[in-house]
């Protein structure tokens, strides 16, 4: 569906508080404009800023937003009257309500709303509003102002209103209850929501007891605790020896009341059980077998935990593995543990192994790339090269991991199958012109990254695909890589690496390659599934920059390095995250003797994991160690370096390294 946007009447003066508002001609004079303005909103079009450049309103809209924070208004209404059409002139309407919103009016927010309707300033505003008028406990005006939101501190201030107010008090609750009904903590503005519930004795027992184990599946122990309060006397001590078995699971297995047999008391028991199979899923197999004689577990039940303990077994590479796995039903619905029986037999190179498991797989992942791709590796193997060449074959027209493997085994040159896209210059100064991306780029150029982001997602959220397509073009050649990459990827438009694998940075680059003997491209895969080569990207670990390291890491870097840290804000500067980032990974190839698969693991997951991870005895091709990779998010993130590393060797115009040999074998642990 096409999205139109249509450029937003405004008008010259400030949105002004009553409070602070100063009447005079001046005054009457702009909102005289205002009116005539409203009126003629649909006539309005999207021009460019006429009469001088941009550079120069540039300059003067930030010379506003420093005159608005040192509080001088004459001198910021003065500046905006001149950027009637530069394209971030709303924001520093935004910027003034903001401010002003503890004496800001419903009409003047009304106006407000009608300009900037649509635009992620509306949406901001109406936010920081519903919250201003919460604080006021205007609840009649929050009402009036509320849409849909996806906050619940808002959700619970709405529902709160609407009690106060009395509009459909028993729907109200309802909707409380459902908000209450979570396994975690919700914020503090709906106590009095859950309050009310509790006051309208709307919650049974039952409904507590629902939300204990919600709050014990979600590893919440201390909130399950905390909702116990409500129960009586005799459920508070079965919710106490939950929390229990919950912190100490063996010592919870082998008490007193662990002998009754009650639901309850095996529901207990089963998490128990589960909690101990995370780090010795062998000792919890023996408590298991034997419970087993004293309880009457569910089929059910009993085949979840079996499960859970075979999967930590298989994770762990317990000696008993084999054993647990043979244990663990198949229910057909776990496809995390059948995948995991395929990696168990990978692991041990049971060719026969391998081909039954992955024979009982789902179809749906049966025929994904990487269970064809050993398949063919485990029917080659075993002398079926027809039927093994038939399917490398057809991996090896694929850019991927799998298909790079497969070209391997083929000894074939990998299929790049880059394909640009066409974008005519009309096309894309359209494009260019409507408002939407207007301000993205001006806040782009202005630093200001998150609200330029916001504003590329109101721009593309309802595109066709063709259009995000030339909207990806249209932020590559902007520079903004990771809006050109993102935008091609929600296109599902693949194929045109010069879009895709930016070399952005490239001297940079080059030369920490140089200085820490790297691969460039190597350097390159790591930001390119790091960040995406997004500048300011902050993960929700505390990880920053294009190489999303940890302020802890690059301070150790620097002082390794001898060279000045600057505080976690320069790593958000892509020369020295780059400097950084490149120290440290040569500090992991050096630890792991030059492996790439072993510095990527360690890069994502650390390398007190990785250590761990190790082959105990003898060497492990990199490949299947890499299949065995206990995190799915490190697996992944392995085999995405490396194939990055091959395209950006492509990219870089350079003799293309083989995946292979950046698999070398896995050597044992010292």
């Amino acid at each position: 569906m096409k999205r139109k946007f249509r450029h937003c009447a405004r008008r010259a003066g400030p949105l002004r508080p009553a409070a602070v508002a100063r009447p005079g001609r001046a005054g009457l004079l702009a909102s005289a404009l205002f009116v005539l303005l409203a009126a003629l909103a649909p006539a309005l079009l999207p021009a460019p800023a006429r009469g001088e450049n941009l550079e120069r309103q540039r300059d003067r809209y930030l010379e506003a937003e420093s005159a608005l924070r040192r509080g001088q208004l004459s001198r910021f209404e003065q500046l905006k009257q001149k950027l009637f059409e530069y394209p971030l002139y709303g924001y520093l309407d935004f910027a003034y309500l903001r401010k002003y919103r503890k004496k800001a009016t419903a009409e003047q927010l009304r106006e407000f709303f009608r300009l900037y309707n649509g635009q992620p300033i509306a949406t901001r505003m109406r936010t920081a509003w519903l919250q201003e008028l919460a604080r006021r406990r205007d609840w009649e005006t929050f009402l009036d102002f509320y849409w849909p939101q996806t906050s619940t501190r808002l959700r619970c201030h709405e529902i709160h209103a609407r009690l106060k107010l009395g509009r459909e008090p028993e729907q109200a609750l309802e909707d409380a209850l459902e908000l209450w009904m979570v396994g975690h903590s919700q914020p503090d503005a709906c106590t009095p929501v859950f309050k009310a519930l509790y006051a309208a004795s709307v919650l049974s027992a039952d409904h507590i007891w629902q939300r204990i184990r919600l709050a014990f599946a979600a590893g919440k122990p201390s909130l399950a605790r905390y909702l116990a309060r409500q129960l009586s006397g005799g459920d508070r001590r079965w919710v106490e020896r939950w929390y229990q078995a919950h912190r100490r699971p063996t010592a919870a297995l082998t008490s007193n009341w662990a002998q009754h047999d009650s639901p309850l008391v095996r529901e207990i028991l089963a998490h128990a059980l589960i909690r101990l199979a995370r780090h010795k899923p062998a000792q919890a197999a023996q408590h298991l077998q034997r419970l087993e004689k004293t309880h009457r577990f569910t089929p059910g039940r009993r085949g979840e935990v079996l499960r859970r303990i075979a999967l930590s077994a298989v994770l762990s590479d317990d000696p008993q593995a084999d054993a647990l796995l043979a244990r663990a039903p198949d229910d057909g619905q776990d496809h995390d543990l059948a995948q995991w029986r395929v990696r168990h037999a990978l692991r041990r190179q049971d060719t026969a192994a391998v081909l039954d498991t992955i024979g009982q797989l789902a179809p749906a992942l049966r025929g994904q790339d990487e269970w064809r791709y050993w398949e063919a590796w485990a029917l080659d193997r075993q002398g079926q090269r027809g039927r093994a060449m038939q399917i490398y074959g057809e991996l090896a027209e694929k850019r991927s991991y799998y298909g790079f493997l497969a070209a391997d085994r083929l000894q074939r040159d990998y299929a790049m199958n880059d394909r640009p896209t066409p974008a005519r210059r009309d096309e894309l100064r359209q494009l260019a012109s409507w408002p939407a991306f207007r301000r993205a780029h001006e806040l782009y150029l202005l630093g200001r990254r998150t609200d330029a982001r916001r504003e590329w997602y109101a721009a593309t959220r309802q595109m066709e695909q063709r259009q995000l397509e030339l909207a990806a073009v249209l932020a590559h050649r902007w520079g903004w890589h990771d809006r050109a990459i993102i935008t091609a990827a929600e296109a599902r438009h693949w194929d045109d690496l010069a879009l895709r694998f930016p070399l952005a940075h490239r001297d940079t680059i080059l030369a920490a390659a140089a200085r820490y003997r790297l691969d460039p491209a190597l350097i390159y895969g790591v930001i390119r599934q790091e960040s995406a080569f997004m500048e300011d990207a902050h993960s929700a670990v505390g990880a920053l920059g294009l190489m999303q390291l940890m302020p802890a890491t690059g301070r150790q870097t620097a002082r390794a390095l001898n060279i000045r840290y600057g505080g976690n804000r320069a790593l958000l500067h892509s020369s020295h995250n780059i400097q950084l980032g490149s120290a440290y990974l040569n500090h992991l190839l050096t630890r792991y003797k030059g492996s790439p698969v072993l510095a990527a693991a360690a890069y994502n997951a650390g390398p007190h994991r990785v250590s761990r991870w190790l082959p105990r005895k003898q060497a492990v091709p990199a490949a299947l160690w890499t299949e065995n990779i206990p995190f799915r998010e490190t697996r992944h993130y392995v085999k995405q370096v490396l194939t990055y590393a091959t395209i950006f060797d492509w990219r870089l115009s350079r003799t293309i390294t083989r995946l292979s040999s950046r698999l070398s074998d896995i050597r044992p642990r010292d």
